[in-house]
């Protein structure tokens, strides 16, 4: 690319979306071009970072060709030391801790199946928010695309779908639904920033990309508002999310945002669903027209299908080179 950007790829996963990381790796060995590409970091959120690490460790090859770019990291590590003051450091000692050390206790008693949770028994989604900012401190290269686990590529891509030629990270642009609208101004004013009144804002949903330099900067001025990221979303986050914060930190579609952001020329991504019966045999058939090279399928999806929708999937990844063969899609599905 122009101006030499390279990108640095982050997710952050847990065990339980250990399929779904999988399916994402071989993607990127499939159709993501390493010109331009740094690393890949893949962070853990696990209630046994140990665990969740050796797990990432076995399933490197998926990666193939990128695998040499792969780091996986502790979610534990990107947690700055430092604090605003001693009820920081109470807070994080109760997060932590005591707040959630009942959790697997409670699903016993109620007969819940064992539920992998995230950071000290933390809810996932919740601590998967604070990781993705601290992931700016760890990315080295000039620019960070932001990934969910659920996400993957169906189509070649390169560093170009992601930043422009005079290095402007590109941004998904919707008219915002109003709970997103909601999201935003909370978070906001959670840092006392302010939101430029416009049509569109970006989407809320990964991709999201970032120059590091404002990845970092926002970060910083997140912290400074709200204190170390894994309290504030494991109990005082309420409206706010981290990529709403992020806008915010980074001008909130001020000329100075604008600056920085170029809106994306097409969609890239497509989600999935499959609320009945058929209704992933059908998207996925659907998706031969679409021009999309990223879909994101959620797990509660993928993990609870019937026959018809796994056999549509199962021809699909084969079609599109994921995989060798249907049964080992059926391999790929059991783990």
């Amino acid at each position: 690319m122009q101006g030499g950007a390279t990108i640095d790829f982050v997710t952050v996963c847990f065990r339980t979306e250990l399929p779904l990381l999988r399916l994402q790796a071989r993607s990127m060995d499939r159709f993501l071009d390493p010109a331009g590409v740094g690393r890949i970091l893949v962070i853990a959120n696990d209630e046994d970072e140990a665990a969740c690490i050796a797990a990432f460790e076995a399933i490197r090859p998926d990666w193939g060709r990128h695998a040499p770019r792969v780091e996986f990291v502790r979610g534990t590590s990107l947690m700055p030391l430092r604090f605003r003051g001693p009820l920081d450091r109470l807070e994080r000692a109760w997060v932590s801790g005591p707040r959630c050390a009942w959790r697997h206790w409670r699903d016993r008693l109620m007969g819940k199946p064992r539920t992998v949770y995230g950071w000290a028994l933390n809810s996932g989604w919740l601590m998967q928010q604070a990781f993705k900012l601290y992931a700016a401190r760890r990315v080295t290269a000039s620019h960070a695309v932001i990934l969910d686990a659920k996400n993957f590529f169906v189509a070649p891509v390169g560093a170009g779908l992601f930043v422009t030629p005079d290095g402007r990270a590109r941004a998904a642009m919707v008219p915002p639904i109003p709970k997103v609208r909601i999201w935003a101004e909370a978070s906001a004013r959670r840092i006392g920033g302010a939101l430029t009144p416009r049509e569109t804002m970006p989407d809320s949903t990964t991709p999201v990309v970032l120059r590091t330099e404002d990845f970092v900067a926002g970060l910083d001025r997140i912290e400074r508002a709200v204190g170390p990221l894994e309290c504030f979303f494991a109990r005082r986050s309420a409206q706010s999310t981290e990529f709403m914060m992020l806008y915010a930190a980074t001008g909130g579609g001020n000329a100075a945002w604008e600056a920085r952001f170029a809106p994306i020329e097409a969609p890239w991504i497509y989600h999935l669903s499959a609320t009945g019966p058929g209704d992933l045999a059908r998207e996925l058939a659907a998706c031969a027209t679409r021009a999309e090279p990223i879909l994101a399928l959620h797990r509660r999806w993928l993990f609870r299908i019937g026959a018809e929708d796994r056999a549509a999937l199962s021809r699909y990844l084969v079609g599109r080179g994921l995989f060798a063969g249907e049964g080992e899609v059926e391999d790929f599905l059991a783990t």
